[in-house]
Parts: C-alpha cells; structure tokens; sequence
C-alpha cells in the first residue's frame, strides 16, 4: 500500500511574491492615475505643486515698496504670518482663521484704540510674543530666536503707525 504524503510536492496556483508584485504594480498605477496625473495638468490641490506660482502671503517688490517695508519689518511679515496669523490674521486684524474659536478677539494691530494687556511698546510686545498671556489662548513663544521675535515686533510697530496702508 502506498502511503499519501500530507505534503503537496507541487505548488498550485500563482506564487506569493507574484501577487506581491501585482499588488504594488496596482497601488503605483493608482497613485499616479488619481493622484500624480491630475496634479500635473492641476485638477486637484496637488497640483499647485507643479506651478511656480508665489506662495499667497508673497510679497512683490511694487508691494514692498508700497508698504514701506524694511527687511527687518518683512522678516517680521514672514514669521508673524508662519506664527501670529491664524489667531491675528494675515494683516494684523485680528481675524484670523482660528479666531472664531478664542474666548476673547485677538486685538486688530491696525486699530490705535484696541486694548493690549500687557501694552504696545516694543518692550510689553516682546514680554507677550516671549511669555504668553496667562490665562487666554495667546501661548508662549520662548523657543523663537530673539532676533525672530523683535522683527515681529517691528512689523507689528509698523502695522500699527501706517494702519492707513491696509
């Protein structure tokens, strides 16, 4: 009598590593029909990607002129919009995204009768970006360099004295 291996000598069907294979072939096809394909001819957000076009916070060289700006002031612009605008919004006015979510309103820059806790001097500025304002949702911003910190100040400053510009 013969006996009957429980063990198949022979594979049947298609091996583990060719449907592997078939499956990432798969996931890189799709990826670049719905993802790649349509960003390059820009019918999704990705598709900003493949434009030179400037950032929507940019600045041209007209604006900068118009406004007055000293680098010290634009570097300011640059880190109070990465840090400041989602609270104060773009232009200083309080309004920014995240505003709607603050207990109490972010103070408009441009307006020389809004109220600020600490003051509008450079020196109170420094002490809010740098500390924070305890109980309130402004947070503290110890970890930006001093040199970060004081061009928003001056950017702030210049807001403030040319709110006729905005």
């Amino acid at each position: 009598m013969k006996h009957k291996s429980t063990r198949n000598n022979k594979r049947n069907g298609i091996p583990i590593k060719a449907i592997t294979g078939i499956f990432i072939l798969l996931f890189f096809i799709l990826i670049a029909v719905f993802m790649i394909i349509p960003a390059y001819f820009d019918k999704s957000p990705l598709g900003k990607l493949f434009q030179n076009s400037p950032a929507p916070w940019a600045i041209t060289e007209e604006e900068k002129k118009n406004f007055n700006f000293t680098d010290k002031q634009l570097l300011g612009r640059n880190a109070f919009i990465e840090y400041c605008a989602n609270c104060h919004g773009p232009s200083g006015k309080g309004d920014g995204p995240l505003s709607v979510t603050l207990r109490k309103r972010a103070p408009n820059f441009l307006d020389p009768s809004s109220n600020y806790i600490n003051g509008f001097s450079k020196e109170s500025l420094f002490k809010t970006i740098d500390l924070g304002i305890p109980k309130s949702e402004m947070p503290e911003f110890y970890f930006l360099p001093r040199e970060t910190k004081e061009n928003i100040i001056e950017f702030l400053l210049h807001l403030h004295e040319n709110a006729n510009l905005y």
